[in-house]
């Protein structure tokens, strides 16, 4: 009852999209692989401010956190305290992603990565592109950010 050419199409288009998916979970490992721990630190802090989760971005940085943005400096007692999520919306911000991740310097005890992002509304178009070097530091055996050194103006809602 079933046509054997319609069959072996669909099993192949399914093939297919499984070999796809295994390549580009392949290339991603492979890149992962070539960071740092300090650059994955800076990933999943990216991944917790796409989430608007301020309790894990507290968690992923030290206390106090030190931001300097167009030359201006300020340190908040938490990370939280520099972001506003609601206001960075209202800017129409939905998401950002890394397009370069660098390792600067790293030990020990503290490390220096350099970041290039962009901003996208939620229809993906682009808000913004900025440039930030982040200072970490090793504080119960995982790296957390601790300070930012933004090249420009870049908002955080406020």
């Amino acid at each position: 009852l079933r046509n054997p050419l319609v069959y072996d199409e669909l099993i192949g288009e399914s093939f297919m999209r499984v070999i796809c998916f295994l390549l580009i979970l392949t290339g991603l490992d492979a890149n992962a692989a070539t960071f740092s721990p300090s650059q994955v630190a800076v990933v999943k802090y990216f991944d917790f401010f796409n989430r608007s989760d301020r309790d894990a971005l507290n968690k992923a940085t030290s206390s106090p956190f030190v931001l300097n943005i167009a030359g201006v400096t300020t340190s908040y007692e938490k990370y939280g305290d520099a972001v506003d999520f609601d206001g960075l919306r209202k800017t129409g911000w939905s998401y950002s992603r890394i397009r370069k991740n660098e390792s600067i310097y790293e030990d020990e005890a503290t490390a220096m990565v350099g970041i290039n992002f962009t901003r996208y509304t939620e229809a993906g178009d682009v808000l913004s592109i900025s440039d930030v070097v982040y200072v970490l530091v090793m504080e119960e055996g995982q790296w957390k950010l601790k300070a930012g050194f933004v090249n420009g103006n870049l908002s955080l809602g406020k």
